[in-house]
């Protein structure tokens, strides 16, 4: 599979997470998905408009480095193979590291960690990240450069 696609898909999944948890936290402004997660930490109690500006200030600026991350990943998509490959490896210790192992950890000890289909994005961000730093090819018209 060529670095370009590889690079391409991983940065949509990344701006996807990420608008995804800013609408949540800046246009919604209501527990909203969180709500399961509150009610299994927190049984009974009501969420205060204060406690959820706070979880929700963290879960925006969580959401808007998504989407950064995102931008950088489809501007550099065009990069040689080579560059292309480190760029990858970063992006697979990036989602290995900062967010599987994180929301590993949340899972495990926290009571609760994302929902189902972020587990899923998590997981083709991480495996392609690899599959593109081990196996990634270059682009018909760069490869003869």
């Amino acid at each position: 599979m060529q670095t370009k696609t590889i690079l391409t898909i991983i940065g949509a999944i990344q701006i996807f997470m990420g608008t995804f948890l800013w609408i949540q936290a800046v246009i919604v402004r209501d527990a909203g998905i969180m709500s399961a997660a509150f009610d299994l930490k927190a049984p009974g109690q009501t969420i205060t408009p204060e406690v959820y500006l706070v979880v929700a200030s963290t879960v925006d600026t969580v959401g808007a480095f998504n989407i950064g991350i995102g931008a950088m990943l489809l501007s550099l998509r065009n990069l040689e193979v080579e560059p292309a490959k480190m760029v990858l490896r970063g992006a697979m210790i990036l989602g290995l590291i900062a967010l599987t192992i994180s929301a590993a950890f949340n899972e495990i000890f926290m009571e609760g960690g994302p929902p189902l289909p972020v587990w899923i994005l998590l997981t083709i961000f991480v495996s392609l990240s690899a599959y593109g730093y081990m196996k990634g090819t270059g682009n018909p018209t760069n490869e003869s450069s």
